[in-house]
């Protein structure tokens, strides 16, 4: 049975129990709740924001239930459509005397037809009009049909409601006022049409379809009410235990966002646990509000209590709410929360936690979450300081830039919020005027905030006007200089891991609040002794908030009006350009550039040079460098026109303006000198944080099959590496033995005859031949005489032939056997003996070995396998030779070393023994033996190089990195971070030595390209499946930024050098014309800072040989 709205009002009316009930709990979870103004949903409301409400419940004689939450939904909505309804234009055919005709269709000539008379004139002449087309603009719309039925069903239930609650609602005289009008007479009924695009997205009809609905389904919904009582009265009885336990103040509630369901009357915690609460000793305070100010104030949000100060003589203060924020999320829902009034913070995984110092010194404050947190915090300082006049003190390492997030949520909350430095601030809290001896004098403030330290100038600047207007000053103001950040005093940075209030963790674990810790105090002595700093006389520092000298100097201020107490000296500004073939800072803000602070009035900062835009991009952006070491702060300049892109060059004059406090205080405009286009305003963006840059690719490793028709250079030929790799070695037997020939049998068939000269010669007869055999003397073997063999005697001779003729060479008996012999070495056959194996051998071992390639792989030909088996024995043999010389031997070891795992067990001995020794005497040859790491020895030699990452490891890295596709996933994170913070040093290349003979430019140009290809090498990290290792290079990442200012100066090294860097690595890239960076730094500098040109980079091969050929 439906149970109506009329009988509930009755039965109330009456006093009866049920209804009186029902009235109640709607009634209660309306008072206690928010609804979406859009939507009309139940909001998602803190925890101690919902308890304090329940506690202390707000006074309201108007019942809330389900009729008043229909109405305050739609009530703003039908007030303005009652003044401006919907209209649409429409025609109707009408009788219109003639005056009045304006449009006559096909229907008007015809009914004028049918009247007597000739001519027009006669038929009107007893008639004056006609029927003609009546154009109008009408309201009978079904959105307004709709409006029509809405307000005569609602002022039926406000009737009711005031006949019965005895509640009258202003609404009502709205309504029947409006039906009596003629509009609403003109509107036809509504006829349950399904809703038109109109009634979706209209914003006020939205609401009076979404009212309508609920007042269909009010009856159903009145009777699920009332079957749910009991179980609703729980409800409402644990949240006012709750409540009553808040505010008793003896236990702390851990804040958590609570969800409501309005039609179920369900009020739930994000987690499925109850609210976590934990007793307590004390009673806590439960003032829900400060009383709010209305003078001038000066507030440090840096703290999570935020410290202020204003006129009242009162002193510095906090304030009593942690300016903490949430958003919870999980799937596809998401609530923010503000923590003002809470005990406890909740440390939940679905919790992204920003307290109000976050805003300046979290790495990520420019991310989504931080503008809603700062509007937050923001509105709260609104409601407690009514004064429009707000200071606001801002730490001296931080920008205008990197301040822009707090500075425009402030600026629209406060018409005149002012940015002050914290160091002006200090300085006017405890600096007396009357000990400034002259202008000059400096005082060097010392703050410790945000994690660092830093010492900050301020100089006494002398204005003669200012001291007829405020004598106190002695006609002094102050002049800011840069900061400058103290090595190595870090200050205590609370953030996630721990907060000045009460925490509890996920695990259930409550932690006590974590107190700022006391800044260091640095001593004068300390200070002068800081390149950078300079004299000064006297030294402040900062203890506690100076925001006693904020409002000190507003109301200074305030005496002389147009002359500023302090001046500014903005940092440096620059941009990178591309000038005579290579970037180079262009200086937007010069070192020294000094601005009055005020309000409202733009400062011209002068620049000098013509900016020139290449052609042919469709926009433009330029990384900003702040300081005179043009660090990248993370901000670019972007032009955008519709004139780009350019079909030439551009000069451009540059118009930069500062204007202090604003929300964009930098203001800067190109404008072309030939008027080609109009200027163009830039638009300043924080570099976002890449997290997927793009790595470099690893050359495609070849088959055993393509090394078998490997493509000859400038030829459309190609070599069988294989074949090449097996007769080279063969090549190096005869290199180093002399072997015998085949001998001969044979019978002296003559008596021995007298030469010319007075030689001795004879013949002799074989079967290897018909014809004679010359035998001479000579032919004989040294220790043998030819007088020895007489007519007759048989003989062994190696038989030679030439033009047809036959003779014997080693000529000796029958049973001669001749011994295979070493050659013999000096120093320069020793020296070609090493260029020939370099020449011969280099290359195909090299590359047949390369990408982890093994005699034992599958698809490694059988019979090379078996050949290499052999000849790899014959050259274990060759070491073992005590006549080669070792400059020889060294070079056979290389080429083994170039097999990595298919090495004999002396090669490993050789190579582990350099290693452990620390004594490397062959680095290309240790890293090509590490191959694909996957023998226990190359393990072993791996973990020893990554122990220890001396600059000779580097070295052996940067080798075997671009030797194996998959060696760069060896490495753990640890051992990435260990390598990257040497590589960081290694890069600190000296310049080019004033000796340039060869030898040395060999050295130089090895010792700088190594740690360039090792980087290249290790940026392949970027596609590792480790998220951990993934993110370690990207290009935000702190590391990377210091590696990127290391490239710019190798850079500028060489391009001094004016010497060709040769890399291993061959790149292909397209570099913009002129630009004579070499390509592995121009590849390293786009890689490292995130441009898009980087995913233009093909590494194209490796060479590793000694030649010119790659593969």
């Amino acid at each position: 049975m439906s149970i109506t709205l009329e009988k509930i009002y009755t039965d109330f009316r009456a006093k009866e129990k049920l209804a009186k009930k029902l009235l109640e709990q709607m009634n209660w979870f309306g008072s206690i709740t928010d609804f979406d103004p859009k939507t009309g949903a139940a909001l998602p409301k803190s925890l101690s924001g919902f308890l304090a409400k329940v506690a202390q419940p707000e006074a309201s004689e108007i019942t809330r239930d389900r009729l008043w939450r229909i109405t305050e939904h739609c009530r703003a909505s039908v007030e303005r459509l009652f003044h401006s309804l919907n209209e649409s234009p429409r025609r109707e055919h009408a009788l219109l005397p003639v005056h009045a005709v304006r449009e006559l269709d096909a229907n008007s000539f015809i009914k004028l037809s049918n009247r007597p008379g000739r001519t027009i004139r006669e038929k009107l002449a007893g008639n004056p009009y006609i029927q003609a087309v009546r154009r109008f603009q009408s309201v009978d719309l079904p959105e307004n049909r709709l409006l029509k039925a809405f307000a005569i069903r609602l002022a039926e239930m406000l009737d009711l409601r005031g006949d019965c609650l005895g509640q009258e609602d202003e609404l009502l005289s709205k309504i029947y006022l409006w039906l009596r009008s003629d509009e609403a007479q003109a509107i036809g009924n509504w006829e349950n049409l399904p809703p038109n695009n109109t009634l979706l997205a209209h914003r006020d009809y939205r609401h009076v379809w979404d009212a309508w609905r609920w007042l269909q389904t009010l009856d159903e919904d009145i009777t699920s009410d009332l079957s749910q009582l009991d179980v609703r009265e729980k409800t409402m009885r644990l949240w006012q235990q709750c409540a009553q336990m808040w505010l008793d103040g003896k236990h702390l509630f851990a804040e958590i966002p609570l969800l409501f369901d309005y039609e179920k009357f369900e009020i739930l915690p994000w987690t499925s646990k109850p609210p976590l609460f934990k007793e307590v000793k004390y009673k806590m305070p439960r003032h829900l509000r400060q009383s709010a100010s209305a003078e001038p104030i000066c507030v440090d949000i840096t703290a999570l209590h935020p410290r202020y100060a204003s006129g009242d003589g009162k002193g510095a203060q906090s304030l009593a709410a942690p300016f903490l924020w949430q958003r919870w999320q999980r799937e596809n829902e998401t609530v923010d929360i503000e923590l003002f009034g809470s005990d406890a913070v909740l440390l939940n995984p679905d919790a992204t936690t920003i307290s109000a110092p976050d805003l300046f010194f979290a790495k990520d404050n420019a991310t989504e979450l931080f503008d809603p947190a700062a509007r937050a915090f923001t509105t709260r300082l609104r409601e407690e300081f009514k004064n429009d006049t707000l200071i606001w003190l801002a730490p001296d390492f931080l920008n205008d830039f990197e301040l822009e997030v707090i500075r425009r949520n402030l600026n629209a909350r406060f018409p005149n919020a002012e940015p002050l430095p914290r160091s002006v601030a200090a300085v006017f809290a405890q600096a007396d005027p009357a000990k400034i001896t002259g202008e000059g004098y400096a005082i060097i403030v010392v703050d410790s905030i945000g994690g660092k330290t830093t010492a900050t100038k301020l100089i006494a600047k002398r204005d003669k006007n200012l001291a007829k207007r405020l004598p106190i000053t002695k006609g002094f103001y102050w002049e800011r200089c840069p900061p400058v950040v103290i090595p190595g005093e870090e200050a205590e940075r609370l953030g996630g891991s721990g907060y000045d209030i009460i925490t509890l963790d996920a695990n259930g674990r409550w932690h006590d609040a974590i107190r700022p810790a006391k800044p260091p105090f640095i001593e004068a002595a300390h200070l002068k002794r800081i390149p950078n700093i300079g004299n000064f006389a006297f030294c402040i520092n900062l203890m506690e908030s100076p925001v006693m000298g904020g409002i000190h100097l507003h109301a200074l201020q305030q005496q002389v009006a147009d002359i500023p107490l302090w001046r500014d000296q903005i940092p440096e500004l620059s941009v990178k350009v591309m000038k005579d073939g290579h970037q180079q800072r262009f200086h937007l803000v010069l070192r020294g550039t000094t601005v009055k602070p005020i309000r409202g009035k733009p400062v011209t900062i002068p620049v000098d040079e013509f900016f020139t835009l290449p052609a042919g991009r469709p926009h433009y952006s330029f990384p900003l460098y702040v300081g005179d070491k043009g660090d990248d702060f993370g901000f670019s300049a972007r032009l955008d026109s519709p004139a780009f892109p350019l079909e030439n060059k551009v000069d451009c004059e540059l118009n930069l303006t500062f204007e202090y406090g604003a929300d964009d205080p930098y203001k800067l405009v190109f404008t072309p000198r030939d008027k080609s286009f109009p200027p163009i305003r830039a638009t300043w963006r924080r570099t976002e944080e890449i997290t997927d840059a793009p790595a470099p690719e690893y050359p495609q490793p070849m088959t055993w099959a393509e090394l078998q028709r490997f493509p000859k250079q400038d030829s459309n030929k190609t070599s069988d590496l294989l074949d090449w790799v097996e007769r080279a070695i063969e090549q190096l037997d005869r290199d180093f033995y002399i072997r015998p020939k085949q001998r001969t049998t044979g019978t002296v068939n003559r008596k021995w005859l007298t030469d010319k000269i007075g030689g001795q010669f004879t013949f002799a007869t074989c079967k290897s031949t018909d014809e004679s055999v010359f035998i001479h003397q000579n032919s004989f073997v040294h220790e043998l005489s030819y007088a020895d063999f007489t007519e007759g005697a048989e003989i062994s001779f190696e038989l030679q032939e030439r033009d047809g003729k036959f003779s014997g060479w080693k000529v000796a008996g029958p049973r001669y056997k001749d011994e295979v012999r070493l050659k013999n070495f000096d120093e320069e056959s020793a020296k070609n003996l090493v260029a020939s194996i370099r020449k011969r051998l280099y290359f195909p071992v090299i590359q047949v070995w390369r990408d982890g390639r093994s005699t034992g792989d599958r698809e490694c030909p059988k019979g090379f396998a078996d050949a290499m088996k052999a000849r790899g024995e014959h050259l274990v043999a060759l070491l073992n030779e005590s006549g080669i010389p070792e400059q020889v031997k060294n070079e056979i070891r290389f080429l083994m070393a170039c097999m990595h795992k298919d090495a004999p067990e002396n090669c490993v001995q050789w190579i582990t023994g350099q290693v452990e020794g620390q004594k490397i005497r062959d680095l290309r040859a240790v890293g090509f033996a590490l191959g694909d790491v996957s023998q226990q020895w190359q393990k072993d030699l791996l973990s020893q190089l990554v122990a220890n990452p001396s600059n000779d490891a580097l070295s052996i890295l940067a080798y075997a990195i671009w030797r194996e596709q998959q060696f760069v996933e060896k490495f753990s994170l640890a051992n990435l971070q260990s390598i990257l913070n040497a590589l960081n040093i290694m890069l600190n290349i000296k310049q080019y030595p004033p000796r340039k003979d060869e030898w040395t430019a060999r050295n130089w140009i090895r010792a700088t390209t190594e740690p360039l290809e090792l980087l290249l090498g290790l940026l392949r990290t970027r596609a590792s499946s480790t998220p951990e290792i993934k993110i370690l290079l990207q290009p935000h990442q702190k590391i990377t930024k210091e590696l990127a200012k290391k490239i710019e100066r190798v850079t500028e090294i060489v391009t001094l050098s004016n010497i060709k860097l040769f890399s291993r690595v061959k790149i292909n890239i397209q570099k913009p014309s002129g630009d004579r960076t070499p390509d592995l730094l121009y590849a390293l500098r786009l890689y490292l800072t995130g441009d898009d040109g980087a995913n233009a980079i093909h590494i194209s091969s490796v060479s590793d040989g000694n030649t010119d050929e790659t593969i």
